[in-house]
């Protein structure tokens, strides 16, 4: 299933916001060579169980040292992503984002449909993703 970029129910954003914070983190965590799980990773169970407002909170203001890093190089990935938390963030209906209900199944299509879209469009190194072309097929003439 495609990201529905005009899907705009609670669960469905909630789920991209991490997604995005996700990939933040990922990438400034290659860029320093190490491998520890991400804090979006990490806090992804208490985000769909607990009120997903306080939490989501606590993921943003995290993201402060990898935002630091991913400054430097390539600076234009930070841009894009943060283009990218701040348009979620405004399509949230009035009074949705502060919800206390828990999150549903549908914020595990957002999260996945929002990850694999960013990932289409580049590895966390920052390089593109190799797209599979089938080879040019020569016709002979008669």
């Amino acid at each position: 299933m495609a990201l529905e970029e005009d899907r705009i129910t609670r669960d469905y954003l909630y789920g991209r916001l991490l997604a995005i914070a996700e990939n933040i983190e990922e990438r400034a965590l290659h860029l320093a060579r190490e491998t520890r799980a991400t804090n979006a990773a990490k806090l992804m169970q208490r985000f769909a169980d607990h009120r997903a407002s306080p939490t989501w909170r606590s993921i943003e203001l995290a993201l402060t040292p990898y935002k630091t890093r991913l400054r430097t190089n390539p600076p234009a990935v930070l841009v894009e992503r943060d283009k990218l938390i701040d348009t979620v963030m405004g399509m949230f209906a009035q009074g949705d984002f502060g919800s206390d209900t828990r999150l549903g199944g549908e914020f595990l299509l957002g999260y996945h449909c929002q990850r694999a879209a960013l990932w289409a469009k580049g590895k966390p190194d920052g390089s593109a993703v190799e797209k599979r072309q089938e080879p040019a097929v020569n016709e002979e003439e008669g």
